[in-house]
């Protein structure tokens, strides 16, 4: 279901994020255990696209229990990780002590991180909102390295739509998790882009240069989305 956002009380921007922290937990054993049979296409689909532009440094965004920080870490990839849910950043720190994980939410960045630019910066189906997704991106201009590159996998348009392709606020009810989602509680709201609408939005902030579409080897319908964005050295010149 489209919403307004007059439609929506709380705020959800705000409703994202407490329903993240009630189901951390629950999120945290589904990843471990491998419960989720889509990850085995979109697991290695983003860690691929990543590794193909062999960065050295890496900012995790939204990067819940760290597997994927863990992943490249692993192949000697300096990574720093950021997720507003402190729970989920405790569990990766104790398991990668070597990398650097912020308990941060998107508006407060770029915080301890400010003055740092990274290779590539990668949001792994951790953009839900609309106006914080727009704050990041503008943060991710200067948090990037000139040359730098802005990975972005998310739910596919056209699978994720349910029905209605208007841009707006959903309901989510955990889609794609089928009864994996019912441990989860109350799924966040999240804000439905349809293929456009993403693009229009990731061309103000550097150059569109690969998209990916993961196919289910059953359906053969995508997945997932993966957006490959390179910072645009004149878009410099166009800031105010």
């Amino acid at each position: 279901m489209t919403h307004s956002p007059a439609d929506n009380a709380p705020d959800p921007e705000h409703k994202v994020l407490a329903c993240w922290q009630q189901s951390a937990d629950h999120w945290r054993q589904l990843i471990t255990h491998n419960r989720l049979a889509s990850r085995a296409i979109t697991n290695p689909a983003i860690e691929q696209a990543i590794l193909d532009y062999q960065p050295a440094t890496v900012l995790d965004l939204g990067c819940g229990e760290g597997w994927l920080a863990r992943r490249l870490a692993a192949r000697g990839i300096t990574i720093t990780a950021t997720d507003a849910v402190s729970s989920l950043i405790e569990n990766a720190r104790q398991q990668d002590p070597r990398s650097q994980y912020y308990c941060l939410e998107y508006a407060a960045l770029p915080g301890p991180l400010a003055g740092q630019q990274f290779d590539l910066a990668v949001c792994n189906f951790s953009l839900f909102g609309d106006d914080s997704v727009r704050s990041l991106l503008a943060t991710l201009d200067d948090l990037t390295a000139p040359t730098g590159y802005l990975l972005i996998q998310t739910l596919h348009p056209l699978s994720a739509c349910q029905g209605d392709y208007r841009e707006g606020w959903r309901d989510s009810q955990w889609q794609g998790l089928d009864e994996q989602g019912q441990a989860l509680g109350e799924a966040p709201p999240w804000y439905f882009r349809p293929m456009a609408g993403w693009l229009d939005l990731l061309q103000q902030h550097g150059k569109i240069v690969r998209i990916e579409e993961p196919l289910d080897p059953q359906s053969q319908l995508p997945l997932s989305v993966i957006f490959h964005v390179q910072r645009d050295k004149k878009q410099e010149h166009n800031k105010p």
